[in-house]
């Protein structure tokens, strides 16, 4: 029996599922929509609704926090730019920053709260969508797109 039972284990442990989930919310938040499993994609929606009603709540240090805590995880720690940028002209140094990708870690939690927030202010749950697809090529896995609504 079931009764009870929070959330799906996707045939995974615990710290591997955990893993999966993170990256998938980040990937989602990044990108607006992400395409998976069906059994993925379900959990992932339940999380992501959750974090985007933080957001829509409240625009606290707090919130922000918690949402770190999802979103940035250990990737603060990533390389900085300093050192690629040391001993470069202006020009080499405003190529390299153009050139990589502007939402991570941080900036996730940034374009969170500033962008997909405020969007839902007015709404009442079902910020997400979820599409069923033909199932996967090879294994034949129910595919699924979860896709932020309009």
């Amino acid at each position: 029996m079931r009764h009870k039972v929070d959330h799906r284990k996707l045939g995974l442990p615990t710290d591997q599922r955990m893993a999966l989930l993170t990256n998938l919310q980040r990937q989602f938040i990044r990108h607006g929509y992400v395409r998976t499993t069906h059994g993925r994609a379900k959990e992932l929606q339940r999380l992501v609704e959750k974090l985007i009603t933080l957001t829509k709540k409240e625009d606290t240090l707090d919130a922000r926090r918690r949402a770190r805590r999802v979103l940035v995880g250990h990737s603060a720690s990533s390389p900085k730019p300093v050192k690629q940028l040391a001993g470069k002209t202006e020009g080499e140094k405003t190529q390299i920053l153009a050139n990589r990708s502007l939402i991570n870690g941080e900036d996730l939690v940034k374009h969170l709260f500033d962008n997909i927030g405020p969007r839902y202010k007015d709404r009442n749950g079902g910020y997400t969508r979820l599409t069923k697809l033909q199932p996967r090529r090879g294994d034949a896995a129910p595919e699924a797109v979860l896709e932020l609504v309009d």
